[in-house]
């Protein structure tokens, strides 16, 4: 049986955990981190040149916005090739299986992970500082022997991310209001009034606290919702609804432009049970 894929939402990030998805050349307008974790990736020297060179890695951050192409390359052993039929299609699964983390370009995420690969190149940079142990957290999360808070809190450490600071109560508060209700506008005054603060202290401190203004997170906290919703057995149509989307058009367009494809491309790869955030 084919391995199934994992979702999890983390904030104004999401991390996706399962086979490679064999995309053509794209953008995404977040930031990407691909970890390879049972293979090697092969990154595109020049994505819009089909007959062009590609760099081995096994980590590879891509800026948003940036014209990329990733290939898996995943050699097999004699004892694979020996094996049965469902054996081979098992092991492939788990030597292509892929993480790809998606973080906010205008939170402090991309920079902290940038100071942790250790060659910067025109379009990407390589190799993780810390790759083996960041690959042994994210194969402990793939294979269920990591929990999702722990697997977070390692990640943070490894890769710098998420404020350093005590979390502020006050924004907490809304954090789970938006949580509650991501249908909803959430006016900027309503959750300035939810967290006791002038709207200008409220947006100040929201960004200090989530990395993101909240204009950006909102949206994140939006097309979480609506994964959820979709992976819960409603329709498109219906998840994007329950999310605030006018339309599942809009979802699938918003969708597509933050991370590259569209949402039934990946959610038809997901496990049936959705992961916590």
């Amino acid at each position: 049986m084919a391995t199934r894929a994992k979702l999890m939402g983390w904030g104004p990030r999401v991390l996706y955990l399962g086979p490679a998805f064999g995309l053509t050349p794209h953008r995404n307008a977040t930031a990407v981190l691909a970890v390879a974790l049972g293979a090697t990736l092969e990154v595109a020297d020049d994505p819009a040149d089909p007959n062009g060179t590609y760099r081995s890695a096994r980590s590879v951050l891509i800026p948003p916005n940036t014209l990329h192409h990733l290939r898996i390359v995943a050699a097999f052993s004699s004892e694979v090739e020996t094996g049965s039929p469902q054996d081979d299609a098992s092991n492939r699964d788990s030597r292509e299986s892929m993480a790809f983390l998606y973080v906010d370009p205008l939170s402090p995420d991309l920079e902290a992970i940038g100071a942790r690969m250790h060659d910067v190149a025109r379009r990407a940079a390589f190799d993780l500082i810390d790759e083996t142990a960041v690959i042994d957290v994210l194969t402990g999360l793939a294979d269920g022997r990591t929990s999702l808070r722990a697997g977070r809190d390692a990640l943070g450490g490894l890769l710098g991310l998420g404020a350093r600071e005590q979390p502020d109560g006050r924004i907490l508060s809304a954090l789970q209001r938006m949580r509650d209700e991501p249908y909803k506008s959430h006016s900027l005054a309503e959750l300035g009034a939810c967290a006791g603060l002038s709207t200008s202290r409220f947006l100040h401190l929201f960004k200090a606290q989530t990395g993101v203004p909240l204009r950006r997170y909102r949206l994140w906290n939006r097309m979480a919702a609506a994964v959820g919703a979709f992976r819960s057995g409603g329709s498109l149509t219906e998840a994007a609804h329950a999310a605030g989307f006018a339309s599942s058009a809009h979802f699938s367009t918003a969708f597509r432009d933050m991370f590259g494809m569209t949402p039934s491309e990946l959610l038809k790869t997901l496990e049936p049970a959705a992961a916590k955030t």
